[in-house]
């Protein structure tokens, strides 16, 4: 997982388990557009003030034409969601959603934003893989941060200012069985595997 929520480690701590975040990869959280917005990238601080309620017009930022913003939203409690909290947001509060832009799934959020008739004008975010592996029958443009785009490239080099490692997630009373799987995804095989399925290792493959 990209990490828990807030409320995700308030629970484990109710329940006396101490959770364990083991490395495994690196991924990208991306945010993207209908393919005809011809937005191409975004600083931080122009996704903060969109997810803010402080730009809420597609003018503001160059493009005509789109009219206002339609900027979705994850469920709480969410991979994506906290991943915007903890990444773009930070100290900014983020605006209240309404009932029409809040989306139960990634692959709904995804969705929504390939259907231009409906929602040309909509913003969404996800994590890449997502996106362009699990996703291939919606056709999203993700945009680049910081005018850096989302490749493997630019997630190995670090260059892509919203990259971040994804974990393995075991209590810290896990048994031996549990060490020797994390030792094994860790290692070179497990490696490699996360590189076929279309991530940034954590360690080099060779």
């Amino acid at each position: 997982m990209a990490g828990p929520s807030e409320k995700q480690e308030e629970y484990a701590a109710e329940k006396g388990v101490e959770l364990v975040y083991t490395p495994i990869g690196r991924e990208a959280f991306v945010f993207f557009v209908h393919p005809e917005n011809p937005i191409e990238s975004l600083s931080i601080q122009e996704i903060r003030s969109i997810y803010a309620g402080e730009t809420t017009s597609w003018d503001q930022l160059g493009v005509k034409g789109l009219g206002n913003i339609l900027a979705f939203q994850r469920d709480e409690g969410s991979g994506s969601q906290t991943a915007l909290k903890r990444f773009v947001m930070r100290d900014t509060p983020l605006m209240e959603p309404g009932k029409e832009t809040i989306i139960d799934g990634m692959g709904g959020m995804v969705e929504k934003v390939s259907a231009y008739r409906n929602h040309k004008n909509a913003i969404g975010y996800s994590f890449r893989f997502y996106c362009t592996a699990l996703m291939k029958n919606f056709d999203v443009k993700l945009l680049a941060v910081e005018g850096v785009t989302p490749t493997v490239e630019n997630i190995e080099n670090e260059t892509y200012p919203l990259a971040s490692c994804f974990y393995a997630v075991t209590r810290s009373d896990a048994n031996e069985n549990t060490h020797q799987l994390l030792n094994w995804i860790c290692g070179p095989q497990g490696q490699a595997l996360v590189e076929k399925c279309g991530y940034t290792p954590i360690s080099a493959t060779e």
